[in-house]
């Protein structure tokens, strides 16, 4: 078999795997080989003998019985432009016909379109601070998915393309559903008390509760982090919150558990530069989940302390690996929208009272200026890394520039 079609086969086994929701080893266990043989097979760097590869190729043609499914469950994104019809057919690709128009908005916007209640987009008009914001429920983003499928596309593709329109993601909820009951949330919440857990977390809430008039159990809820981070974790079983909420029996219901892993602000910002370079949504759920909590058979800094076998199970071939979502507070480039739309109309004001009254309020103001810490860190980021920021930097001369001709030429 040639590198092409090696190559080619190697894609094909790995996406097959992942519409499963099978990790590398629990493919690699199900046949009888070793997960980095796998992972090489699945590059197209190695060959398997024709018995393990019928193994491979008959496993992932049996009826799909997921184990778990990995979606984009919530986004919220936030443009510096006016121009909200523009967005609306280029980012989301549906014609404005579609939308509902309303001529009422919250959060002071002037208006909205909205699409069957879960895709909203609130706009202004003169206000480019305020711009345009888009709203994908959970149900919108099954939406969004099923259309980026069929246009041949994919959520990295997604997350590019608004980004290169200087989008900027407000939240993101990351989530995996469990079908198989992989873990008991009730002993995560008793491991969580009993300090049977690393995390990098400082707060941890639990809820329960139950129907008192049919005495049943409403579920459990881990939540780690506070209401009020931009990040924090949400662990419950949504097969009592369907019964619940649509009277589905808990063995009726098709997912057990639910994970998800929400980032609001600057941290929702990086972890969609993450996504925009990353065609494994379920190994970097993994890493994200990996890198902030960790369950042990008892207190981590016992010398004896080992990882919990079902956490450990759960994780799987991603235990290894973590990443971290450590961000600079305040980005260089939400300084810059926000200088160029929010405070060059107050300095060209200023410019132009200083050549009135040949004054230099302008440069005073300048010179009184003191950056903030988390301006300081900002660059001193920028000064360890200047080949990066040395592309947004010229990126807003261009913009500048192309704004002052559009000026100049009217």
């Amino acid at each position: 078999m040639n590198q092409v079609n090696q190559y080619d086969l190697g894609e094909s086994i790995r996406v097959s795997r992942e519409e499963r929701g099978w990790t590398q080893r629990y493919l690699a266990e199900k046949v009888g080989i070793s997960r980095s043989l796998l992972s090489k097979v699945e590059k197209g760097t190695r060959q398997l003998s024709e018995e393990k590869l019928n193994l491979i190729l008959d496993s992932l043609q049996e009826a799909v019985v997921p184990v778990n499914r990995v979606l984009i469950d919530y986004l919220t994104i936030h443009f510096f432009s006016n121009q909200h019809l523009k967005l609306i057919e280029e980012i989301i690709g549906m014609p404005i016909e579609r939308f509902e128009e309303l001529d009422y908005a919250p959060k002071g916007y002037i208006g909205q379109y909205v699409w069957n209640q879960v895709i909203t987009i609130r706009y202004s008009i003169d206000d480019t601070v305020k711009g345009t914001v888009m709203e994908f429920s959970g149900q919108g983003c099954k939406h969004l998915a099923m259309r980026l499928k069929t246009a041949k596309s994919n959520w990295q593709e997604f997350f590019r393309k608004v980004l290169a329109y200087q989008g900027n993601f407000t939240r993101i909820d990351f989530t995996l559903d469990d079908f198989v009951g992989s873990l008991s949330i009730p002993e995560l919440k008793r491991k969580v008390t009993l300090g049977h857990v690393w995390t990098t977390f400082q707060v941890s809430e639990s809820h329960g509760g139950t129907d008192i008039t049919n005495n049943e159990s409403n579920g459990e809820t881990l939540y780690l982090g506070s209401k009020k981070s931009q990040c924090r974790f949400c662990f419950y079983q949504k097969d009592y919150e369907q019964r619940k909420r649509r009277g589905i029996p808990l063995e009726e219901a098709e997912v057990k558990n639910r994970f998800e892993l929400r980032y609001r602000k600057e941290k929702a910002q990086s972890l969609a530069k993450i996504i925009s370079r990353t065609h494994d949504l379920t190994k970097l759920f993994f890493e994200l989940l990996n890198g902030a909590i960790c369950f042990y058979d008892r207190d981590p800094n016992d010398p004896d302390a080992k990882v919990d076998k079902k956490w450990a199970a759960f994780i799987g071939n991603h235990g290894a690996i973590t990443i971290s979502l450590e961000t600079i507070p305040q980005s260089f480039e939400k300084s810059m929208n926000w200088l160029i739309h929010g405070v060059s109309p107050s300095l060209a004001f200023i410019a132009q009272v200083d050549q009135t009254f040949h004054s230099s309020l302008l440069s005073l103001i300048v010179e009184q200026g003191e950056m903030n810490p988390r301006q300081i860190k900002l660059l001193q980021n920028m000064k360890a890394d200047p080949e990066y920021y040395q592309e947004e930097v010229e990126y807003y001369e261009r913009k500048l520039q192309s704004i002052s001709n559009e000026k100049t030429s009217y």
